[in-house]
């Protein structure tokens, strides 16, 4: 029976490395076929807005504007109370009872059941080989890796593609227009608060679970897992920033800002 799992497993392997090559090939054969259609017929191929190099440095020079400082600074004082009052000695708590390798399985199945998300918006980024591999994690996560448990498309170096729906409106061009503090979530801007929506809608987390009440408990439930595994992480920003506010809010931009231009 081992020797029969260990070759199941290997071909999956050879059979994920074949298919994310021909589907590389696919994508490629076809971005080619569509461009050349496109300039014989006197039509402008689609195309990235910019290139890379030109969105990284679009993106150097945006700053946020934050017509809402009133607000946004209460509920960051809210949060992090919240966080400090009722977050950390929860999740304190939960690593205490939940082992880290537990912790980390369920970080997989969520991550692994939110495919179509990261999916979505690398298509719609003309990302291919992005999109590829992230179909192909999902196909050997959910057979060899026990239904998402282990995260075994990575011994392989299938890295995950992370992207988003506020990163693809980040590489159309759209600025972050304001900044936005919500409760409970944190830091995000106009932009992203749309991204958050449209990802919403890709979720087959919420519209596959019963009722909102089974949405929100797994929602809360994935929040406290991910969060339990970076705690420190907060204090360590804000413990020597002069106005914590500030520092938050730079880090944030700081970060969308690389996330969109990778």
């Amino acid at each position: 029976m081992g020797r029969k799992i260990l070759r199941g497993g290997l071909l999956m392997v050879i059979w994920s490395l074949t298919t994310t090559v021909a589907l590389g090939q696919v994508f490629e054969e076809v971005g080619a076929k569509a461009g050349s259609s496109a300039a014989s017929s006197g039509i402008v191929a689609f195309a990235p807005p910019v290139k890379a190099e030109e969105l990284a440095a679009k993106e150097e020079e945006i700053t946020i504007s934050d017509p809402l400082e009133g607000w946004n600074r209460a509920m960051f004082t809210f949060n992090d109370r919240f966080y400090f009052w009722v977050f950390k000695p929860f999740a304190t708590g939960y690593n205490a009872v939940i082992p880290e390798d537990f912790r980390l399985c369920f970080r997989n199945v969520f991550n692994n059941a939110t495919m179509p998300v990261r999916f979505v918006n690398n298509l719609l980024q003309l990302k291919f080989d992005g999109a590829g591999i992230e179909l192909l994690r999902f196909l050997i996560n959910s057979t060899v890796g026990f239904g998402g448990l282990v995260d075994a498309a990575s011994y392989i170096d299938l890295r995950p593609r992370n992207e988003d729906f506020g990163q693809t409106l980040g590489w159309y061009g759209v600025d972050h227009g304001f900044y936005f503090v919500w409760p409970f979530l944190g830091p995000s801007s106009a932009r992203d608060t749309v991204g958050m929506i449209g990802d919403a809608l890709a979720n087959p987390i919420n519209w596959l679970l019963p009722g909102f009440e089974w949405v929100f408990g797994a929602s809360a439930f994935r929040y406290t897992n991910d969060q339990s595994l970076r705690l420190g992480d907060y204090e360590d920003l804000v413990k020597a920033a002069i106005d914590p506010y500030e520092s938050v809010k730079d880090a944030y931009l700081q970060y969308r800002k690389k996330e969109v231009a990778k």
